[in-house]
């Protein structure tokens, strides 16, 4: 009994000893070392806001409401100005949208020739008379089909088009004489090489194929038909293809520059046979 009441005492005094010795000196200690760490390391850094947030707000109110042309001149130099913004890669793709409404407008900045159907005319003689192709005379005019009037004005672009293809970013980007039009996104591209290199390429050939068999533009099945671009020196642009009705994963992507359907239909018009086209 003197035993157990010894070493209770003993638990007693000692352990209130460490209690207190601990709450004088090494609990201080340890907070004191906490805040000179905190000291070194300095304040926790707040996030830098944005300089360009407003400026990009406001042009996408501005083109959100109609002004195109005042936003894309907005975008331009907004760009410009915020090469390092994390809203750069919207701000590209707003440019790009801007870009593609005005292409066929005056205000666009594009050279328009304007031209009017005499008898005898069709889209095909009037894009061979004027270096020209005839899908782009329909997208510019905004025409239904391929039946033209006598006597109907029409606006044929002078574009300078070129294609840059990234592999490694998976992108595609048309210009028009050397300036930014628009950007697109690669669904999938051939691998970059190992040691970079850039290849200067062009327009070999566009095909638009129904099921097995080639369609010219004017085609009743031309419209559905499915585009390619021919590259040389390189794999071809394609499109990917459509998810059956009854089909859960996604349909298995050809090889090549790979852009969405409806991307590459903007793109075909666009372009002809010897469009430069520079791969990185």
């Amino acid at each position: 009994f003197k035993f157990f009441t010894l070493l209770l005492l003993g638990l007693l005094i000692f352990g209130s000893a460490g209690y207190f010795g601990y709450q004088l000196f090494i609990k201080p200690g340890r907070a004191e070392r906490k805040e000179r760490e905190a000291a070194a390391h300095g304040p926790a850094a707040t996030p830098t806001p944005d300089p360009g947030q407003g400026e990009f707000q406001r042009l996408s109110s501005l083109q959100d409401s109609g002004k195109v042309a005042e936003a894309r001149d907005g975008w331009r130099l907004w760009i410009d100005a915020n090469p390092r913004s994390p809203l750069l890669p919207q701000a590209r793709a707003r440019l790009g949208t801007a870009n593609m409404a005005l292409l066929f407008l005056p205000e666009g900045g594009s050279s328009l020739i304007t031209y009017t159907v005499i008898k005898g005319d069709s889209l095909a003689r009037i894009a061979a008379k004027n270096h020209s192709n005839a899908e782009l005379i329909q997208a510019a005019n905004g025409l239904p089909g391929i039946n033209l009037q006598i006597g109907q004005q029409l606006v044929i672009p002078a574009l300078k088009i070129s294609l840059e293809l990234d592999r490694g970013a998976k992108t595609l980007q048309l210009l028009e004489n050397g300036v930014f039009l628009k950007q697109y996104a690669l669904l999938s591209a051939p691998p970059a090489p190992k040691k970079p290199e850039t290849l200067n390429s062009k327009v070999l050939d566009k095909i638009a194929v129904s099921g097995t068999k080639r369609v010219a533009f004017g085609d009743k099945a031309y419209p559905q038909s499915e585009r390619s671009i021919l590259l040389t020196q390189s794999p071809a642009i394609v499109s990917a293809p459509a998810a059956a009705p009854d089909q859960t994963n996604a349909p298995t992507l050809p090889g090549g520059y790979v852009l969405a359907a409806e991307d590459l239909r903007e793109v075909f018009p666009l372009v002809s046979r010897n469009t430069p086209a520079v791969i990185h």
